[in-house]
């Protein structure tokens, strides 16, 4: 495999904004093939820690400070009376003890044009993609290729999907996918501004039938109802019906958002769970949601996009089929990893565990493990938690054997 010396980035939303900066840093000709077209609300408004290194080496963390909420934890209400508060700083270790929620528009134009300070070409363009001469590869059609003025005059060595759930070269390949196992529907807005119970904290409410998330932006409050499609139905048509009908009457949601009046438009997305078996191919690659998606519980999704684009820079850098290979196993397990944790969450173990870990600092042998499972048990509000295999196995001993004598199943999101 010859040196790769230009790529086509398609999409410039986190993943590719963050792809395209990398490897115009390392020298190679990058153009990003974006249409300029986006929903008017996106998920991933709530990031983790472990994104505030890649920010710091895209320079653009304190921008993104600017327009963000500070974000110091995470807070779980298990039940309405019930409430389970983890700060990032009980999580030693090298990442930092916050993170930032911040409007999603901002935080894409700062991550797109670091990419194009640093080089990489911005081409508003619709792109039009083809299968190319050669088994497994793809093309620019001719039209995209003219749309760069120039720029590329002739295919690039590299093409990039980061075109989220759209999915551009897997349906044109015909690449085999894994759905999850649940169907969940997720719609969201925002309301207008509201105290929390812990500032800046992202809140997750469990409902009787699937659960919310309340994440405080500025002058605004992100207000989303995750749930099975067929709890909504009787709620209206429309994704506005469905929305504001369910708000209204979940006695959960109604006691904590049921007044606040709605300032956007409701936002739908369906599925939240589904791998791509393949993340690289003959002159291609995944990235991001591209590659697979999961469930927003733990707000990872930006930080499994913009990790993925990091490791697939260094491996498109280094240029060999070694390297993409590497890649691709290391994308496919970190999505594995945070799928199955997300499940610890769905079937209530995930927060019997952290009910149990609250009642043990009541003991002796309770408060010294504390440190020691805090440590890692904290690393999935990091973050940090898919790539650490220590912190991942403790979880499943923990989740397993820890709680062997309670019913994680009176916690199980229905």
């Amino acid at each position: 495999m010859s040196k790769i010396q230009s790529v086509a980035v398609i999409g410039a939303g986190p993943a590719g904004a963050t792809v395209a900066a990398l490897l115009a840093e390392a020298g190679i000709k990058v153009a990003i093939f974006d249409s300029g077209k986006r929903p008017p609300l996106l998920v991933g408004e709530s990031l983790v820690p472990a994104i505030i290194p890649i920010l710091r080496r895209l320079g653009v963390e304190e921008e993104v400070k600017e327009f963000s909420v500070y974000k110091p934890g995470a807070t779980f209400f298990p039940t309405s009376s019930e409430e389970l508060t983890y700060p990032f700083s009980r999580t030693k270790g090298n990442l930092p003890p916050y993170a930032y929620n911040c409007p999603r528009n901002l935080f894409d134009n700062a991550l797109l044009r670091a990419a194009t300070r640093k080089g990489a070409r911005l081409v508003e363009s619709n792109v039009s993609l083809e299968k190319g001469t050669r088994p497994d590869s793809v093309q620019l059609s001719e039209a995209t290729l003219e749309s760069t003025d120039g720029f590329f005059t002739k295919q690039p060595d590299m093409v990039i999907d980061a075109t989220g759930r759209a999915r551009v070269i897997s349906r044109l390949l015909d690449i085999p996918s894994k759905d999850g196992e649940r169907r969940d529907v997720a719609l969201f807005a925002h309301l207008e501004e509201c105290s929390l119970p812990c500032e800046g904290n992202i809140h997750i409410d469990r409902l009787r039938q699937g659960w919310a998330w309340r994440i405080p932006l500025p002058g605004r409050l992100s207000l989303g109802i995750v749930l099975d499609q067929k709890h909504l139905e009787k709620h209206g048509k429309t994704a506005e019906e469905q929305y504001d009908s369910f708000r209204g009457s979940d006695p959960i949601l109604k006691g904590i958002a049921g007044d606040l009046k709605r300032i956007t438009p409701v936002q739908r997305y369906n599925n939240y769970q589904l791998v791509s078996k393949r993340a690289v191919g003959s002159n291609w690659a995944l990235v991001g949601d591209s590659s697979g998606f999961i469930d927003p519980i733990f707000s990872s999704g930006l930080f499994i996009a913009m990790d993925g684009a990091e490791h697939l820079a260094a491996a498109i850098t280094k240029g060999t089929p070694n390297a993409l290979r590497k890649y691709e196993r290391y994308t496919l397990q970190h999505l594995a990893s945070w799928h199955e944790i997300v499940s610890y969450f769905y079937n209530g173990r995930l927060l019997t565990l952290f009910r149990l870990g609250r009642e043990m600092q009541n003991s002796t042998f309770g408060r010294v493990m504390d440190p020691h499972l805090q440590k890692h048990m904290g690393r999935i509000f990091t973050g940090a938690a898919a790539t650490a295999k220590y912190s991942l196995g403790l979880l499943r001993i923990m989740t397993s054997y820890g709680i062997a004598k309670r019913d994680h199943r009176l916690l199980r999101i229905n």
